[in-house]
């Protein structure tokens, strides 16, 4: 099928991709700022001067190009029965944020698609969104982070980046981003002799801040070898706003997220119901929307953990003996659990602060026995799993000081970090002869289960994903 969308946006051209639908992508560049103005005197309806934007956009492209189907889209902002445009200047953003704040609007979204400079087909979608109030201070911050990436939309803001800004939304997350890919596939399927496309299913990760995350590059990699129709985000959400947001995003079409620092309980007591290691560990980095519509958590960080070191070891048995567990924060709750559920029979835990260590063993097990964090080197002799947890050796943080000299040379030693890819604890402990593992491989098993709920296919962790996370 030869498509064409009129439109150079990057939003439109992700969709179409996320849907593996091949296309290409022009810019029809019609004078929209004066057609628009004209449709204005005359009185014409919001709804039909989107549409008929659309319209003009398909139709130059189409004259050029008779063979192929061509995609026309326009967006408009209405609010008091005024159309808001694209802010010229971070001035006049703040006068419209000001204005939209605490109150709704609607998103007029309008495709059309022509064929041979005839019109084959059209939708128009009406979401309503309900911004936040907003003080002038938030307002201002928040011109002052995104004029360069908001200054060419409609009413000068970018839901997919800032979701939490609105209290409540009512539509699909297509429409809101421009393109109604739903309806547009359900009539490319009628004439597309290959195999039916179809609407993407969504994801994200939710956290506070979120730049950092890997998981958008990994989970693309799955969509993409796996041929998917589907789409991963990165999401940042403030943790007063988290549960309302996630809400929001769920109702708006998405099949699941995963869930990081700072949100993990929350989204345990978000949820509907939860995995039994996702209620003993106390909390959650993985939320799946189930076919009834409840949501349910789960903790896949001690599953990424478990299955990282049976992966990398052929002889590592975790009931070999007692463990050595390093830290006492989120990630290590879930090692804990992980390492009981496989057969440890104990479990030392240290952490520079004595009192967290001992409220998580409380909480855990009576298999775990707290120690001063100075007497870890005196039970290693004893180990056979040791486990860092901590940030300490990280690239940018303090080192570890640990010293190896009597550990056992039968045991593993894994430590979550990945950067740098081997550890000065990895790099002394194998010289000891001990297997070693390091975290990379934590991190990319971790997100297995959610991506297999979420788009029915279990991805494989391959080298070739691993290179790409780590580039």
């Amino acid at each position: 099928m030869d498509l064409i969308l009129a439109s150079q946006s990057a939003t439109r051209r992700r969709i179409l991709n996320s849907a593996r639908i091949s296309a290409q992508f022009m810019s029809p560049q019609i004078d929209e700022e004066n057609i628009t103005k004209s449709l204005i005197a005359e009185q014409a309806l919001p709804r039909d001067i989107a549409d008929t934007l659309a319209e003009h956009k398909a139709l130059k492209i189409s004259r050029k190009n008779p063979d192929s189907w061509v995609i026309g889209c326009d967006q408009i902002l209405v609010f008091e029965g005024e159309i808001f445009g694209k802010p010229a200047l971070p001035e006049a953003l703040k006068t419209s944020l000001s204005r939209l704040s605490g109150k709704t609007h609607r998103l007029i979204t309008a495709n059309v698609i022509y064929k041979d400079s005839k019109p084959q087909w059209r939708h128009i979608s009406i979401s309503h969104m309900s911004m936040r109030s907003m003080s002038p201070a938030e307002i201002d911050a928040y011109i002052e982070a995104h004029w360069q990436d908001v200054k060419h939309s409609a009413g000068g803001y970018h839901f997919e980046k800032t979701p939490d800004f609105f209290a409540d939304v009512r539509g699909n997350w297509f429409d809101i981003m421009g393109l109604s890919i739903g309806p547009i596939i359900s009539f490319l399927n009628q004439t597309n002799t290959t195999a039916p496309f179809q609407t993407p299913k969504l994801a994200a990760i939710l956290g506070h801040p979120i730049a950092q995350s890997k998981s958008p590059l990994m989970h693309g990699h799955w969509l993409k070898k796996n041929q998917i129709s589907g789409d991963y985000f990165a999401i940042d959400i403030p943790p007063a706003r988290f549960s309302e947001t996630v809400r929001m995003l769920f109702d708006l079409g998405f099949s699941g997220f995963n869930v990081t620092i700072p949100h993990k309980e929350q989204a345990l007591a978000f949820a509907d119901d939860a995995t039994p290691r996702a209620q003993r560990i106390g909390a959650s980095n993985t939320l799946i929307k189930k076919d009834n519509g409840n949501i349910n958590a789960d903790n896949t960080d001690g599953y990424g953990f478990m299955t990282n070191l049976i992966s990398q070891s052929t002889t590592w048995q975790p009931s070999a003996g007692p463990s050595l567990v390093l830290g006492a924060g989120g990630a290590a709750r879930a090692i804990l659990v992980a390492l009981l559920d496989a057969g440890a029979p104990k479990i030392y835990l240290c952490n520079r602060t004595r009192a967290r260590a001992e409220d998580l063993a409380a909480e855990i097990s009576d298999l775990i026995e707290v120690i001063e964090w100075q007497d870890k080197e005196d039970i290693l002799p004893k180990v056979f799993t040791v486990v860092n947890s901590t940030s300490l050796g990280m690239i940018g943080k303090p080192a570890l000081d640990f010293d190896l000299t009597h550990v056992n040379p039968l045991a593993l030693v894994a430590d979550l970090i990945y950067a740098p890819l081997e550890t000065q604890l990895l790099k002394d402990a194998r010289a000891r002869g001990c297997e070693v593992v390091g975290g990379i491989g934590m991190l990319l098993h971790q997100g297995v289960p959610g991506f297999e709920a979420w788009f029915g296919t279990r991805p494989v962790v391959d080298q070739e994903l691993e290179a790409l996370v780590l580039t």
